[in-house]
């Protein structure tokens, strides 16, 4: 009898439920997301340079695993807030409260048994989705990635499975310790504010200290990679504490201070805005603290991911000017050169003996060879124009461009009659420089691929940029792929816990605004202070977390050669998600309390 109760109360109160049922569905499939990555070592190992990255994923499956204990807590304290008043009901008609909690252990696991495995089966998928194209959008050669991770989906099962039982049991025994009264009349007590202006003052400088810490932390891991395994738990512990007690304390103190603004809280309905912030915030401090920590890390992750794409542009044309060089260029090549946008060539003839390689210096002098070259003071290549083969850089970019047998001989440049008199066997080699090497990345990988099926032995030639490119994208493509698969991870979690947070006191606000409304504000002024509450609570988060972010980029500065450049398109791609949040989170909010 009390499942069927248990059972048709979850039935009764659907709709109440679905955002609490999306939200632990969202947590459970973000978690599988993480652990399918954070437990394939094979898969780490293989597509990642750096040795601690396995370390790394620990560290991050464990504040993964917090962040989502505190958020399945106060989901589960929703959950029992929504039912309170029945069960003082019940309670009040004779039922006996061990039956109750005994109903409640039931509502409460059936509730998270069956969103843990619905988020599990929608994070393989999700995993399958996102992982399909990242790599076939940014040509990630991945090792070793598998959408369905059995060893993460136990993990995660067991994990949730424990963490609801924690939840039921909480939930029964603090029914059971609640006087009746109390339960019938939780909706009408007075929620009273208390501010201690010493307490407040201490915790900021704590705060500060600790976000220090760990930001002194993370710059030091950046010059010195042996700190890491250090620096990372020391960081991870420091800032969360840190951010806590800065959004505890500075939020309610530039609250207070905009509401003593008279200019400010009494114009429209800022005070009332205010007030719902300041009512809010002690009880918010959690959910925003986890949601600046992991805003910090998803745009991190997009960040980085970014940047080690585009680096291996900058390494690849560092290494290598011409986009391809074609020796006897034949009509099949020539189209596809063709097919290249804003292609430019340079064709340099030359013939072969037994010990030397003759080129036409007048080649040279008409189309001048340009060539990568390493500066050491800047550790970064420029490219230099030479109208000789007297330059030894040139004569290694020439030599290494030939059929391996050849690469051995001497080079000399003659002039046109020398040329003509030498008794040999002429050739030809064709340099393509095209506008980008990325935009004509097929046409420049089937020229190679002709290449190497017209001269066997030219595979893997490391003069050739497109097989350069292999090798380096191949270098950096799994920590590509991490940092754009967690990005994108984190964001929905973050994003959705904060919604969920917002949604879920949303009934808890209908009889404030029906009480503004009966008094006389107009639509207009109420829908302005919903979108200014909700914008706040989502900026206050993102505020911080892009603080973090960008200290946080000082950690790679040995894997990254630029990490603050190009910040503008992963901070653009970010906010449009985010943003795409928030309009609807206040739709949704503006739905339930505006009649």
């Amino acid at each position: 009898m009390l499942n069927k109760l248990a059972i048709g109360g979850i039935k009764h109160r659907i709709r109440d439920y679905s955002v609490l049922f999306s939200g632990l569905m969202i947590a459970a499939a973000i978690f599988y997301m993480f652990m399918s990555l954070a437990m394939n070592k094979d898969f780490l190992n293989s597509n990642s340079p750096a040795a601690a990255t396995v370390f790394i994923f620990g560290f991050g499956a464990v504040l993964l695993a917090i962040i989502t204990v505190v958020y399945i807590n106060y989901a589960n304290k929703f959950l029992l807030s929504m039912r309170q008043k029945e069960y003082g009901m019940f309670m009040m008609l004779g039922a006996k409260s061990s039956k109750i909690s005994k109903m409640i252990f039931v509502e409460t696991f059936i509730i998270g048994a069956i969103a843990s495995v619905i988020g599990i089966i929608l994070g393989i998928f999700a995993t399958g989705f996102v992982g399909q194209l990242l790599m076939k959008n940014l040509d990630m050669p991945v090792k070793y990635f598998s959408s369905f991770y059995m060893p993460a989906l136990i993990t995660t099962l067991i994990f949730f499975i424990v963490i609801f039982i924690f939840s039921a049991l909480r939930n029964s025994i603090s029914l059971r310790m609640t006087k009746v009264l109390t339960l019938l009349n939780k909706d009408s007590q007075p929620t009273r504010i208390k501010r201690n202006t010493v307490w407040t003052v201490f915790q900021a400088i704590i705060g500060l200290i600790f976000i220090g810490i760990g930001y002194a932390a993370m710059i030091h891991m950046g010059s010195n990679p042996i700190f890491i395994y250090i620096g990372v738990p020391v960081a991870l512990v420091t800032i969360v504490i840190g951010t806590y007690f800065v959004m505890n304390s500075l939020t309610t103190t530039i609250i207070s201070a905009l509401k003593k603004n008279g200019k400010f809280s009494q114009k429209g309905l800022n005070n009332f805005t205010l007030s719902q912030l300041n009512f809010r915030i002690k009880d918010y401090t959690k959910i925003l603290s986890m949601v600046s920590i992991m805003f910090s890390l998803a745009l991190g992750a997009i960040t980085v991911g970014l940047g080690f794409y585009q680096q291996i542009d900058t390494v690849v044309n560092g290494q290598k000017y011409y986009d391809s060089q074609i020796i006897n260029i034949n009509s099949k090549e020539k189209a596809l050169v063709d097919k290249m946008s804003g292609a430019s060539t340079n064709r340099y003839d030359y013939k072969t003996t037994d010990k030397t390689v003759y080129y036409r210096q007048s080649d040279f002098k008409s189309q001048p060879f340009t060539y990568s070259h390493f500066n050491m003071d800047s550790m970064f290549s420029t490219q230099k124009k030479s109208t000789s083969l007297n330059n030894d850089e040139v004569k290694y970019e020439i030599q290494s461009s030939m059929l391996p047998k050849n690469q051995t001989k001497e080079i000399k440049a003659v002039s046109d009659q020398e040329y003509n008199n030498i008794q040999g066997k002429a050739n030809s080699i064709t340099y393509v420089k095209t506008d980008s090497f990325r935009k004509n990345l097929t046409p420049i990988k089937q020229v190679s691929e002709e290449q190497q099926s017209r001269f066997p032995s030219m595979k893997n030639a490391i003069a050739d940029k497109y097989v350069v490119y292999k090798n380096i994208n191949g270098f950096f493509s799994g920590l590509e792929f991490m940092g754009f698969f967690l990005g994108i991870a984190f964001l929905a979690m973050l994003a959705s816990c904060l919604m969920f947070k917002i949604l879920s006191g949303a009934a808890g606000d209908v009889k404030r605004y029906n009480m503004l409304h009966k008094i006389g504000a107009r639509q207009k002024a109420l829908r302005a202070s919903i979108n200014k509450e909700i914008a706040v609570l989502f900026a206050v988060p993102a505020t911080l977390g892009i603080v973090h972010v960008l200290v946080g980029l000082q950690m790679f500065k040995a894997l990254l050669m630029k990490p603050y450049s190009n910040l503008a398109l992963p901070f653009i791609i970010f906010f449009v998600l985010y943003g795409g949040y928030y309009f609807l989170t206040r739709h949704l909010y503006k739905k339930i309390v505006l009649k």
